[in-house]
């Protein structure tokens, strides 16, 4: 029955999907833990510390461009794709395109803002302009390789999907190490993040005409840009822009810890939250690509098979849970020896953290299919209710615990907002599809 197992699941589309949908991600999300390593190694904690503040910032100021509206735009494309309409697919990437255009000009103005917030907040401009150039490498990163990436993702081209979100990470923080070896320092480290942002951009061009060249379905590049010249901004608007907000939510969720840290502690204490967080997080993006596939696959179960969609959701979520105690069993068991080895003595303060982070880290994988449901049974407004009302209680406790217990109260917060917001999501979506099965 075991052996049976095994090859159900390597004959398994959906499976296969997600494994190489790990080894793409895992694969660029440990090219920037190396080259990150190297990053705080060379910069030291002060100076790390200022880099990571001008990430964090440039996250939120970016919000915009995230993956939400992608993730949105995801299911009017797929359905498209598989009723083989032309037109309507077409004018759906066209949306995605126009937005994004729109959002992008959108942050270049929150980019001029952006010094004044870092010279209020954290006493020193120079962090916001740090910022800014981390916002244009977003902007540029993100504009066209959403359209690709989703377009290869519904036409079945997971490993070219796997290779471009790779090459994302590998190029932005490959060229950040490199210009920060050549004496640069933070401003070599975010200029870049801007120069491999573009290479992104012409690599996810050349992907789309190969693309264009295999399936009829999809536009040229002349068509795309005449299409998205004549589609109104409010055509699939309503339908995406609450999927797209919840779907930063988590963006949200993951810049804000570090920025908040900011306001109360030395730039050498936020490296050393800053590294104990993403130390955590890096173990359980191995989580990523089941959600981003789930995207798909509830969906789909919801319009086949209803009944089934409950007990799918439970063991998807229970999966994850399972995993990500694992993970982090793992990474907090190896990490005193792992930071020595990898960052060197002057890192070593963020171990302590780490250990105080491990009810986070276990808890985090029951929150892989939340996101993924909320839009499979149309509830996202729930989902963005419940975020904002945790967020609206959890930022000034998050400020009042780290004016109060510094680095200790980060650890706190993180663990409260995750942990809640994931607790009273799972509860509800699980209450709602009893309901509807029953």
């Amino acid at each position: 029955m075991f052996k049976q197992k095994i090859n159900y699941l390597r004959q398994n589309l959906f499976v296969k999907n997600v494994a190489i949908l790990q080894m793409g991600s895992f694969g660029g999300t440990l090219a920037q833990a190396v080259f990150g390593i190297l990053i705080a190694r060379l910069l030291q904690p002060e100076f790390f510390g200022v880099y990571s503040l001008a990430i964090g910032l440039a996250a939120l100021a970016g919000l915009l461009l995230g993956a939400g509206m992608q993730d949105a735009v995801a299911t009017l494309v797929s359905s498209a794709y598989a009723r083989n309409d032309k037109e309507e697919l077409r004018e759906a990437l066209a949306f995605l395109l126009k937005i994004t255009f729109y959002s992008g000009l959108t942050t270049l103005i929150i980019f001029f803002f952006v010094p004044r917030i870092a010279d209020y907040f954290y006493g020193n401009s120079i962090i916001g302009w740090y910022s800014g150039i981390v916002i244009l490498a977003v902007f540029f990163s993100s504009s066209f390789s959403a359209l690709t990436q989703l377009s290869l993702q519904v036409s079945g081209k997971i490993k070219a999907l796997a290779l471009i979100i790779f090459g994302d990470q590998f190029l932005r923080f490959g060229f950040s190490l490199l210009f920060i070896f050549l004496g640069f320092g933070v401003l070599g480290g975010v200029s870049g993040q801007l120069a491999g942002a573009l290479f992104v951009f012409i690599f996810s061009v050349l992907i789309w005409k190969w693309l264009r060249k295999n399936y009829e379905i999809f536009p040229s590049l002349m068509e795309l840009f005449r299409i998205t010249k004549d589609i109104s901004v409010f055509k699939y608007l309503k339908f995406s822009l609450w999927v797209a907000v919840d779907r930063n939510m988590g963006n949200l969720y993951m810049a804000l810890p570090v920025v908040l840290t900011g306001i109360y502690v030395s730039t050498e204490e936020v490296a050393f939250f800053k590294l104990a967080f993403g130390y955590l997080n890096l173990a359980l993006s191995l989580l990523g690509p089941v959600s981003v596939l789930l995207n798909m696959e509830f969906p789909k179960i919801q319009i086949e098979d209803p009944t089934r969609l409950k007990s799918n959701f439970i063991r998807v979520s229970m999966f994850g849970l399972f995993i990500s105690i694992a993970l982090t069993f793992s990474a907090v068991v190896v990490s005193p020896l792992a930071f020595r080895i990898m960052y060197g003595e002057s890192f070593v303060p963020s171990v302590s953290y780490i250990f105080g982070l491990m009810v986070y880290g276990a808890l985090f994988g029951i929150g892989v299919g939340l996101g993924p449901m909320w839009r499979a049974i149309n509830k996202v407004k729930i989902s963005i209710l419940v975020n904002l009302t945790i967020l609206g209680a959890g930022i000034p406790l998050g400020l009042w615990l780290i004016k109060n217990y510094g680095l200790w109260g980060s650890v706190i917060m993180v663990t409260l907002w995750f942990t809640v917001s994931h607790l009273i999501s799972f509860i509800y979506l699980t209450r709602k599809l009893t309901i509807s099965s029953g």
